[in-house]
């Protein structure tokens, strides 16, 4: 069937066969013998803003069957939306290399041959965009041979229009610690400081259709958080975000975790939107200690009331460890030959090859023929100690929190206690929260004396553990060893052979079976357990060999295994002759 040329001229349409208007041309061609199509696309588009005119010009078409291909070249082009005359929808079609659209493609006049014959004039189209659209889409029209499929006439770069997609500018910078401003990368975030990181979020209205108010969101999605190494819940209970408008004043902003495991923080909402305008918003990142190192993927979306998308931009968090936190270091303590108590702290820095500098607690400790911790000794000045003089009297030093003066004046705990050749902190061995004590006495019965949580009276009545304790030269007792929230017990024999004792949490038997660890311990004249040394959320062991040398074990968390090979870590510690 020939399409006489008229005012409006139906073409049929891929997939719908819906009528597209070819308006009459006001001039021939040059040369009427040459089929010939141009893209004409006289204004710019506003993403979901109203639609655009485009207009294909069609000159001395074939006489044969044909159609129309409009090609589609840019990022995310398949976000368009054309449409007829009629208002009917023009399906995007997508290939291996861009989308397109087919006009008049159906057999409209049933011949077997895909198109019909075209009429010159004009293809009106309407043309709008959604998120997300790239800013500037090429465009080519084809005219298509319906019989062979070949290209009859394309359009030329002087005959081409782009389609310009006005939109919201989503931006993000931050200052790196070298100070210098970083734009739309990765935030690092060093977990345990004190000083979040600030970002600036910069959102530009780069069009003239604008929201009334826009809502910025920052979205983890549960994949992403998976393929990070962490869990919703890890994130939400470890990384803080503060909000602000001005810089100035920030509120924490409250993780919402999806059913589907994603994470999400919403940021107020900005409104009095105008044409071009710039607003800001600010973000402030901190992470605590212990969150393990990573890199978190997410986007930053921004939305209007609605729900429909303007902006998005990828978020990447670079979760790095930095100073360790005073509460997360242990402190250990040395008693020299004149009585002086000194202080030690595990470096603040993740490393357990040095140690801060010795500060000095007091003198007057020599007084003392024991003393040990009842609880974890650590750099925030937290822990309690107890110590017996030499006529029997124990004494109860409860930790202040001030690490430069990190003991309370003593208390008195009673007398008798030189019935006990050795005194070993347990930490909290029967899960009330209290630290506890066991005895050991001349005959080789292990007691348990019970924390209070009282300090002028800091125990209960002892309880007894059992006997053939004499069979070990030294105890340490404090520290969770295996991981399971029971503090364990080591034992070294006379063939210098050491055992792990487990806790188990019930004051009744409070230590599972004993496992050996291994041979060759007699080569050391002290070990002591600490909180961590290393910055890896695991206590560990020091030892001093009859050399002075003072040796790191790490601890693994494995009870089969409880602790790394020893690093050598210091020397001249033969001038202590306690190490707490």
């Amino acid at each position: 069937m020939h399409l006489a040329r008229r005012h409006r001229t139906a073409l049929a349409v891929a997939a719908l066969g819906a009528g597209v208007g070819l308006a009459p041309l006001q001039s021939a061609s040059a040369d009427p013998a040459t089929p010939a199509i141009a893209v004409g696309m006289n204004q710019r588009i506003d993403m979901w803003g109203p639609a655009g005119d485009m207009d294909l010009t069609v000159t001395a078409p074939p006489t044969a069957d044909a159609y129309i291909r409009l090609e589609l070249e840019g990022y995310k082009a398949d976000n368009l939306t054309f449409t007829d005359e009629a208002g009917n929808t023009l399906p995007l079609v997508h290939d291996d290399r861009n989308e397109y659209v087919l006009i008049g493609a159906d057999d409209s006049d049933h011949n077997g041959v895909k198109g019909a014959p075209l009429a010159e004039g004009v293809v009106h189209l309407h043309v709008s965009a959604g998120y997300p659209a790239y800013s500037n889409i090429q465009t080519r029209a084809y005219l298509i041979d319906g019989a062979t499929g070949t290209v009859v006439a394309h359009s030329t770069p002087n005959t081409e229009a782009p389609l310009f997609v006005d939109q919201p500018y989503l931006s993000t910078s931050w200052q790196n610690a070298q100070g210098s401003t970083v734009y739309d990368s990765a935030v690092t975030v060093a977990t345990g400081d004190t000083h979040p990181v600030d970002e600036r979020l910069s959102l530009q209205m780069l069009m003239r259709t604008v929201p009334n108010s826009t809502r910025t969101r920052l979205v983890f999605t549960a994949q992403q958080i998976s393929a990070a190494g962490y869990t919703a819940s890890q994130l939400a209970d470890a990384v803080r975000i503060g909000y602000s408008a001005d810089d100035d004043q920030f509120t924490r902003s409250t993780w919402t975790l999806g059913p589907d495991g994603s994470l999400m923080i919403e940021l107020p909402a900005l409104s009095g939107w105008q044409p071009w305008a710039q607003k800001y918003q600010y973000l402030h990142f901190d992470a605590a200690w212990g969150l393990p190192a990573g890199t978190l993927t997410g986007t930053l979306e921004v939305r209007d009331s609605e729900g429909k998308q303007y902006a998005g931009l990828r978020e990447d968090l670079k979760f790095a460890a930095d100073v360790v936190p005073a509460f997360a270091r242990a402190a250990f303590y040395g008693r020299d030959s004149a009585g002086v108590l000194w202080q030690y702290q595990a470096s603040p820095t993740p490393q357990y090859t040095h140690y801060t500098t010795r500060a000095k607690v007091g003198g007057g400790w020599q007084i003392y023929n024991a003393v040990t911790k009842l609880s974890a000794l650590k750099a925030d000045g937290t822990g309690d100690l107890v110590a017996r003089d030499s006529s029997g009297i124990l004494w109860y030093y409860q930790g202040t929190g001030n690490i430069r003066s990190p003991f309370a004046p003593r208390t008195r705990v009673g007398a008798g206690w030189q019935t006990y050749t050795t005194l070993v902190g347990a930490g909290d061995l029967t899960g009330d929260g209290h630290p506890d004590l066991l005895a050991r006495d001349h005959d080789g019965i292990l007691w348990l004396y019970q924390g209070t949580g009282n300090p002028a009276a800091p125990f209960t009545a002892r309880t007894r553990i059992g006997a053939g304790w004499n069979a070990y030269t030294t105890l340490i007792g404090g520290t969770d060893l295996t991981g399971d929230g029971h503090p364990d017990l080591l034992a070294r024999d006379h063939d210098g052979i050491l055992w792990l004792y487990q806790g188990t949490g019930n004051p009744t038997a409070p230590f599972t079976a004993r496992t050996r660890i291994g041979a060759g311990w007699n080569a050391y004249t002290a070990l002591v357990g600490t909180y961590d040394m290393t910055g890896d959320g695991k206590p560990d062991l020091l030892t001093v060999d009859h050399d002075g040398t003072l040796w790191l074990y790490g601890g693994t968390g494995n009870p089969t295994a409880p602790f790394a090979s020893r690093a050598k870590i210091g020397t001249g510690w033969s001038i202590y002759g306690n190490l707490i």
